[in-house]
């Protein structure tokens, strides 16, 4: 029997799936089997190939901080028979920033190895210490953007790790081939967020101010609304060009590599996306409960180009503008503008690999991530 991997996924975007879908797809790679338990029917997972139960969530199902924007209160009798009958002692745990509370205390009592993949938290500023009072059975916390770092802090192994990137399926169009129009794709994320709305009538607005006066070929925009979007896209009169609204492209299509620009908000996945494509990008960072998005723009800052801006359609086109002018899309749109991809979903597989088997393949690993 394969080992297998096991996590948890839930939120209004897509960041903790879009990020564990990076590791599992790498871990499958080297032999491992995966389940991704989900607080709501995730298609990202379902397109990967991924195994998924869906596990009732409340306000009270994350460990050491609260769950927000997940309706009523639930049984969570329901929730522990599920983990516990999904769970088996072989099982490998990766958590990623929040930990589940069925998930952690089952896999506790069954001896399974625990690991946290932390990026950056305004709530969570020392993890080691989080974890050793929250968490204490989970032994290594792998830090996003860390690369290099090695230390132990209270008992807790810290591992800092290089970013890391969903790979994607393909990389199609969703644009009409030979279409001479600005291709420009607007994407809020998941889109469950409460910003959304604003910030795609925001876009649409900054779009048409800027295109009456910079496009002389028209526009053709994307607008990806997002799987939990359940608003709705208001297109304001006057357009040049279509607007078309989806929630959601299977994971063939790779729409920052084929857009002329793009206006997205900043969260640490779309970050990572935005360095692979070097789209040029207007960014509006989202208001977000622990996650700060202007610190994930700060870091990528000499990997993207990105002009950053507020939910405004003025200031949305005169952002526009300026990274258009200062860094133009001067690749085809066959996707020759694309970076290389960030590795650190690869050397995280490796390392939990050689951590769970025995210390000569973690040395190995080890070694590997000097270098």
């Amino acid at each position: 029997m394969n080992r297998r991997v096991v996590s948890f996924t839930w939120g209004r975007g897509l960041g903790h799936v879009s990020r564990l879908i990076a590791v599992h797809t790498e871990l499958r790679a080297l032999g491992w089997d995966s389940l991704l338990l989900t607080e709501r029917p995730q298609r990202l997972i379902e397109d990967y190939g991924f195994a998924q139960i869906v596990v009732p969530t409340d306000a009270g199902s994350l460990i050491g901080e609260p769950l927000h924007g997940t309706g009523p209160a639930i049984d969570h009798g329901i929730a522990r028979a599920l983990v516990a009958g999904a769970l088996r002692p072989t099982d490998v745990i990766l958590h990623d920033v929040t930990v589940q509370r069925e998930l952690y205390h089952r896999a506790t009592r069954l001896g399974c190895p625990q690991f946290l993949l932390h990026r950056f938290q305004r709530n969570r500023p020392d993890p080691a210490a989080w974890v050793a009072r929250h968490t204490p059975a989970i032994g290594t916390v792998y830090l996003l953007g860390e690369k290099g770092r090695r230390a132990s802090v209270q008992g807790v192994r810290l591992v800092g790790v290089d970013h890391m990137v969903r790979r994607l399926l393909g990389h199609r169009s969703p644009w009409p081939d030979g279409t001479r129009a600005m291709r420009i794709a607007v994407v809020a994320g998941g889109g469950g967020h409460p910003d959304a709305p604003g910030f795609l009538t925001a876009a649409l607005h900054g779009i048409r101010t800027y295109a009456r006066r910079h496009a002389p070929d028209g526009i053709d925009v994307l607008v990806l609304a997002g799987p939990h979007f359940d608003g709705a896209v208001g297109i304001p009169p006057g357009m040049p060009g279509p607007v078309r609204v989806t929630p959601y492209l299977d994971p063939t299509y790779d729409p920052y590599r084929h857009a002329t620009a793009a206006l997205t908000h900043a969260g640490y996945n779309t970050v990572q996306e935005l360095a692979r494509s070097r789209v040029p990008t207007v960014v509006v960072p989202g208001r977000r409960d622990f996650d700060d998005q202007r610190v994930h723009l700060r870091a990528a800052a000499s990997r993207i180009h990105a002009a950053v801006t507020e939910a405004d359609g003025q200031a949305i086109a005169g952002a526009l503008a300026d990274v258009l002018r200062e860094c133009p899309r001067t690749a085809a749109a066959d996707g020759t503008a694309a970076s290389p991809e960030a590795g650190g979903a690869a050397w995280l597989a490796r390392d939990l690999t050689a951590s769970t088997s025995d210390s000569s393949g973690a040395e190995d690993v080890h070694a590997f991530h000097a270098e």
